[in-house]
């Protein structure tokens, strides 16, 4: 194998690579100028694009100074917070600094002055902002709702199914827009802590929610267990009402999976079987039939005898 194709495959198997560690390696500078060797910073190569924002951030941390750390959407993401598809899909890094003057400034990096957060976590090896602090920091990029879904992740996760703890507890979320006190965003911070609750699943759940309450209907349990007769479980509903046995599911497109369909039916009928009704909400019924969607569970509510 020609030394050039060596070092292409070595370094898109080895991941990002500082320049001045190269020599240790036996790789020659002339080597790492070859038009198949990639610099998504100076003082860093790599073998092959970066393809997501985790990937792109391990690059820039081959050359990061200690001062400096990820924050807002790029600490979020790297924490796994559930973000807008813009926002998951932009190569861009938000980076800040507690040293002032200490602006990091380069191709492909947007620089913040972190006075507020002076004490980064480390995360897969990654300087970052606590996953509060990164909530915190989104205020600055994300509506209200948006940022209310980032916080039902934070202090949800996947306990309800795994019994994992979430990244962090509502006491601590509050506490820490309580220590954001009164910068730019302050009062989108407090609108979005009002509303994020514990229990919700996944991002969309999340914005069903919130329509439903927009739309002036009570306000849910959220991932509510349903009991066979013989005390087993039989589904978590996403979005109920359980004194009137209505329960709201989203369905993603991992629904559309066959072996999952069927799972979804036989579900469908156990939970027949004990009285319940569910509508079904998708993506189109949120962003084009939103009214259309609200009236439906309305309806369902008050067939069951729901008052409000």
């Amino acid at each position: 194998m020609h030394k050039r194709d060596q070092l292409r495959h070595f370094l898109a198997a080895s991941g990002p690579l500082a320049t001045n560690e190269s020599a240790a390696i036996g790789i020659t500078p002339g080597q790492l100028r070859h038009r198949d060797v990639l610099s998504p910073f100076r003082g860093v190569v790599m073998g092959r694009a970066a393809e997501s924002v985790p990937e792109l951030a391990a690059a820039y941390a081959k050359r990061m100074p200690r001062r400096q750390y990820f924050s807002h959407s790029t600490a979020a993401l790297l924490h796994g917070i559930p973000l807008p598809a813009e926002q998951e899909r932009a190569l861009v890094l938000h980076v800040s600094t507690s040293v002032a003057g200490g602006i990091p400034r380069c191709r492909g990096v947007v620089g913040h002055q972190g006075a507020w957060d002076r004490s980064p976590t480390e995360r897969a090896g990654l300087r970052l902002s606590a996953a509060v602090h990164a909530w915190c920091e989104l205020a600055s990029l994300l509506a209200v709702d948006d940022l209310v879904a980032a916080g039902d992740f934070l202090v949800t996760g996947d306990e309800p199914y795994s019994g994992i703890p979430p990244l962090a507890t509502l006491e601590q979320l509050t506490a820490a827009v309580r220590r954001y006190g009164s910068r730019r965003y302050a009062r989108r911070l407090r609108q979005a802590l009002a509303l994020v609750r514990y229990g919700s699943m996944s991002r969309m759940e999340s914005l069903t929610r919130l329509a439903m309450q927009t739309a002036g209907l009570p306000e849910p349990r959220l991932n509510h267990p349903v009991f066979d007769e013989h005390g087993t479980q039989i589904a978590l509903i996403d979005l109920a009402y359980p004194e009137f046995k209505v329960g709201i599911e989203y369905q993603g497109d991992g629904h559309r999976d066959r072996v999952q369909y069927r799972n979804d039916t036989a579900r469908r009928e156990r939970l027949e079987d004990r009285g319940w009704t569910i509508v079904y909400v998708t993506a189109d019924d949120l962003r084009f039939r939103l009214n259309e969607t609200m009236n439906r569970i309305r309806t369902r509510l008050r067939q069951r005898g729901a008052r409000f």
